[in-house]
C-alpha cells in the first residue's frame, strides 16, 4: 500500500471521477481526455493498454454506464493506484486492473474485446531526452513496449467486429498507418490535434477496424483558444456540462 504522502488525489469531469496519481513520477496528461472524447460509445468490453493510474479507463466507464473493461499496466505503483481508483470510483464490478506486460495477457483474452483503447509510449528510443525517473521513461518512451508490440497485442485482443482507438504523435502518423495496414486494419476515422488554430498538429486521434473501407478525416481538434481551453475541450473535461 502506498503512503498517502506519495499520492495526489485529483479529479476528472469536474469531480465525477477520482484519479489517484504519484506526486512525483508519471502523471496523466490531456491525451486520455482527448481520446475518450474522440471514441463514440457504446464501448462494450474494452481493453486499456498501458492504463497507468486509470484515467482513460475511468473516463470510458463514466461515459458509458454499460461498458466494462480490463486495464493493463506493467508498472506496479501505477497499477496499484489504478486499482485504488477503481475501488474509490465504484467501478470494481466493471473494471479489472491487471499488473502485467500486455504481451503476456492470459490466452483467454484472445479476441475478447469490442474496443482496444490506448495512450501508448510514443517516443522511439534515441529520440528526445530519456527521463531519469524510470516510471516516466517507461510511460513515454518505447523502453518495454514498441509501436509494433502494442499493435500486435491489440490485434490479438480485438474481436473481428472490434475497433482500435489511439492517440499518437502526428509525426509518426505514416508509421502508425503502415503498422495498422500490415495487420489487416484500416483507419476508419482520424482527427489531427493542434495546440491552437493555425498551428501544426502535435497528435493524431485514430480509430481503426479490420478489413477495408473509407477513412473519415474529421476537422482538426484545437486545444487552446486565447488563454484557456477551447469550448470543445472544456466539454471533454466536463466543464460545460
Amino acid at each position: 500500500m502506498l503512503d498517502e504522502a506519495e499520492i495526489s488525489r485529483d479529479t476528472l469531469l469536474c469531480g465525477r471521477v477520482k484519479l489517484l496519481q504519484p506526486r512525483n513520477g508519471y502523471r496523466s496528461s490531456l491525451d486520455p481526455v482527448l481520446l475518450a472524447g474522440f471514441v463514440a460509445p457504446p464501448f462494450g468490453r474494452f481493453l486499456d493498454i498501458g492504463c497507468a493510474s486509470g484515467a482513460l479507463s475511468f473516463l470510458l466507464l463514466a461515459r458509458d454506464e454499460a461498458a466494462s473493461g480490463v486495464g493493463v499496466e506493467i508498472q506496479p505503483r501505477l497499477a496499484e493506484l489504478a486499482g485504488q481508483g477503481t475501488s474509490e470510483n465504484g467501478f470494481l464490478s466493471r473494471l479489472r486492473i491487471v499488473e502485467t506486460d500486455v504481451r503476456r495477457l492470459d490466452a483467454v483474452e484472445e479476441h475478447a474485446f469490442d474496443l482496444v483503447a490506448t495512450n501508448p509510449p510514443f517516443r522511439r528510443l534515441g529520440t528526445g531526452n530519456l527521463p531519469p525517473q524510470s516510471e516516466m521513461a517507461l510511460a513515454h518512451h518505447e523502453v518495454t513496449l514498441t509501436l509494433a508490440g502494442w499493435l500486435d497485442a491489440a490485434v490479438h485482443a480485438l474481436r473481428p467486429s472490434g475497433r482500435l482507438a489511439t492517440i499518437f504523435p502526428f509525426d509518426r502518423w505514416d508509421e502508425l498507418r503502415a503498422g495498422l495496414g500490415a495487420r489487416g486494419l484500416h483507419v476508419a476515422r482520424s482527427r489531427a490535434v493542434m495546440p491552437r488554430e493555425g498551428g501544426m498538429p502535435g497528435r493524431i486521434l485514430v480509430e481503426a477496424r479490420f478489413g477495408s473501407g473509407e477513412i473519415a478525416i474529421e476537422p482538426p481538434l484545437f486545444v487552446h483558444d486565447g488563454g484557456g481551453y477551447t469550448a470543445e475541450v472544456r466539454r471533454m473535461l466536463g466543464q460545460d456540462e
